[in-house]
This record gives C-alpha cells, sequence and structure tokens, in this order.
C-alpha cells in the first residue's frame, strides 16, 4: 500500500489541500515542520506530507499566536509546555511589552496632537495678524527647564540641541510649544536684537517629573500678545505689551515669556513665524 492510499485511509489531507484550507504557504508548512511547530502525520516515500484535520487546528492557534506578537519560537514553546505557569509566564511577559508600547504610542500621540493645535492656532492667527494686547489667566504648570545662555540665536534656542540632550537625560519626552523665559523685559529685548544672555529653556513634559528638574510657571494675570514674522523683531510686541501696561495701570512683575506658536520646528520661512509674548503682573 503507497502513502496516497494509507492517508486516504486515515482520513489525511495531502499538503496542497492544508495550505488551501488554512490559508498558508506550502513553505510555511514545511518551516513549521522544521520548527517542531506542526509536523505532518505522515510523510510518504516520495517526501510528500499529510495532515490530520487535529493536526491542522493547531493553524488558527498560531496565527492567533502570531497576531498577539509571539515568536515562532515562543509559539512551539506555548504548544509544547508541560506547566501552565510557563504559558502565564510567557503570557504576561508580552503583556507588560504591550503596555510600553501603549504608553509610547499615547506619548507620540499627545505630541502629534499638541503639534497639530499649534498648527491651527498660527493659522489663524497668520490669517487674522492681530496686534491687540489681552489680558488673561494662567494657572501655574510644571515645565521641565533647562537655564542656559541666549547666544543671539533664535534657531539655537527654540532648536536648541543642549535642550534636547537634557530631556534625553532625564528619561523624559516634550510636547506642545518651546517657551523661552527671560528674567526681564530688558534682557528679552536685548535678545530680539540679538544680544545675548541668561534664559531658561522651557516645554510642556510628557511623563511625570522629578521635582528637582521641574520649572513651575506661576499662575496670574498675564498680558498678552501675538508677534507674526521673524523674532529679531519681537521688540516689537514688547512696545505695545509696556505702552498697554501703562495706559491701564498694570505692573509687570519681572519675567518675559515667548511662547513660540510656529517656528523652525514647523517651517524655515519666518514669514509663517508666530509667537505669543506673555507678561506676569503683580497682583495685590
Amino acid at each position: 500500500m503507497n502513502a496516497n492510499e494509507r492517508a486516504r485511509r486515515r482520513g489525511l489531507y495531502q499538503i496542497g489541500e492544508v495550505s488551501k484550507i488554512g490559508g498558508i504557504s506550502q513553505r510555511t508548512l514545511r518551516h513549521y515542520d522544521e520548527l517542531g511547530l506542526m509536523q505532518p502525520d505522515l510523510v510518504g516515500d516520495n517526501g510528500y506530507r499529510y495532515y490530520s484535520l487535529q493536526t491542522m487546528l493547531k493553524i488558527p492557534v498560531i496565527n492567533y499566536l502570531k497576531m498577539m506578537g509571539l515568536s515562532l519560537e515562543e509559539i512551539a514553546s506555548m504548544m509544547q509546555h508541560s506547566s501552565l505557569r510557563q504559558a502565564r509566564s510567557l503570557l504576561t511577559k508580552h503583556l507588560e511589552e504591550c503596555d510600553e508600547q501603549a504608553r509610547l504610542l499615547a506619548e507620540k500621540r499627545e505630541a502629534i496632537v499638541e503639534w497639530s493645535e499649534l498648527v491651527d492656532e498660527a493659522n489663524m492667527v497668520l490669517r487674522a495678524k492681530p496686534k491687540n494686547v489681552n489680558v488673561k489667566y494662567l494657572p501655574q504648570q510644571e515645565l521641565l527647564g533647562l537655564k542656559t545662555r541666549f547666544s543671539g540665536s533664535f534657531a539655537e534656542s527654540v532648536v536648541s540641541l543642549e535642550f534636547a540632550s537634557y530631556v534625553q537625560g532625564v528619561e523624559n519626552a516634550i510636547a506642545g510649544p518651546v517657551i523661552l523665559r527671560f528674567s526681564s523685559v530688558e534682557d528679552a529685548v536685548t535678545a530680539a536684537t540679538g544680544g545675548e544672555c541668561d534664559v531658561w529653556l522651557l516645554q510642556k513634559p510628557i511623563r511625570p517629573i522629578d521635582p528637582k528638574n521641574a520649572f513651575v510657571r506661576p499662575e496670574g494675570m498675564y498680558l498678552s500678545t501675538y508677534h507674526v514674522g521673524p523674532f529679531e523683531k519681537l521688540d516689537e510686541a514688547y512696545g505695545r505689551l509696556l505702552d498697554f501696561a501703562q495706559e491701564n495701570d498694570y505692573k509687570i512683575a519681572g519675567p518675559a515669556v515667548e511662547r513660540f506658536v510656529s517656528d523652525y520646528w514647523t517651517t524655515y520661512n519666518s514669514d509663517l513665524f508666530v509667537a505669543e509674548v506673555l507678561l506676569l503682573t503683580e497682583t495685590e
């Protein structure tokens, strides 16, 4: 009795039939055999493989475990384990990997959402080109902060290699606008006109901050105005803010904050640059 006859009597399927029914290639079936993952029930004298229905039922199990991210070697171990404890350990490992991937994906999504919102804000400002001054309340906010030296170049501060290295060093990630905080309006105007001064580079962290790395933006009432165009002309925005403060009896508390809405991260066309300038006012 040849192999084909023995296979028919035992209700076995040829490898071509298994490939068609299971939706996988014959090459994959041979690879599964090599790994000991799904071995044929009968191998004919000519090397042709035959499979029982019971063996074929492994195909959806293998496909499901592959969908979960298990490697073929792990699947082979899973299907051959002698204890359910081994299966639980393997699943726990992949659950932890999924949790980490989900965390990283959530961080990526948060960064994309915030950047999209900045682009929308910039488009609105570019259409309206407002030059008015507003008074707005800002709550306290914890930011990642690095004190450094403004070299006279906005590009080097807004896209700071030093700050990027710092964020990586504290094992965090950032989102939202780059913020420059100067200790005074005078320093901010110095920077706008190409001078050097001390500055804080600030940005919103995505992960929790170690208190020693946190810079707390104080809550309060801020004077706000938008600037459109090259950042080297930001002194014009400060002029509007100071005139408004004097005309309306606002006293400036000290620091000057520049919130970059569209900048070198998004475009190198300075006509599309947008920044919001904020001055904290003193309250009774």
